[in-house]
């Protein structure tokens, strides 16, 4: 499907897939994009997902540092010496200190846009435009893959955790 916010678009029975290029601090980068169908039920990209892509965009500027600080602190207050190896060498070296967003764009990746169904955005945000950015990270071991994904509402930060906070 070509879609004229989102171009092309492939359905794979529950979401749409894309890229799509997007300013990360002044360097340009092509994320994967997913925008949920709600499993096939809706045959096509929804006004409000449509809406909340495109003020998403306009607002993605402005936002960057908010983010990346909400990266920062999820960093240092949730994740950090959470867990880890026993011996203290090696469990310093997962992780290391962060404080900056300079030093915090060394251990993470933007990676993918993900955009839930209309039906959730309707029915459990009331409404709101919902987007979720997914990073991977660099700091301890992720056997899962889980990075860190960050929920945004109305282009606010709602919410932060695993990358599972967008699925």
């Amino acid at each position: 499907m070509i879609d004229q916010v989102f171009g092309e678009l492939d359905f794979d029975g529950f979401y749409w897939n894309g890229h799509i290029n997007l300013d990360f601090f002044g360097e340009e980068r092509q994320l994967n994009l997913i925008v949920d169908s709600s499993f096939g039920e809706q045959t096509e990209v929804s006004e409000l997902q449509h809406a909340a892509y495109h003020s998403f965009l306009e607002k993605w500027p402005g936002l960057q540092e908010a983010v990346m600080q909400e990266v920062i602190r999820y960093y240092n207050e949730e994740e950090r010496f959470a867990y880890g190896p026993d011996d203290p060498e090696e469990f310093a070296a997962w992780w290391p200190e962060i404080e900056t967003v300079e030093e915090m764009r060394k251990w993470v990746t933007l990676e993918m846009v993900a955009l839930p169904s209309d039906g959730i955005m309707r029915n459990v945000y009331d409404g709101k435009r919902c987007l979720y950015l997914l990073f991977s990270r660099d700091w301890a071991e992720d056997p899962n893959n889980n990075g860190v994904g960050i929920q945004l509402l109305d282009e606010e930060i709602a919410g932060i955790g695993y990358q599972s906070i967008a699925f």
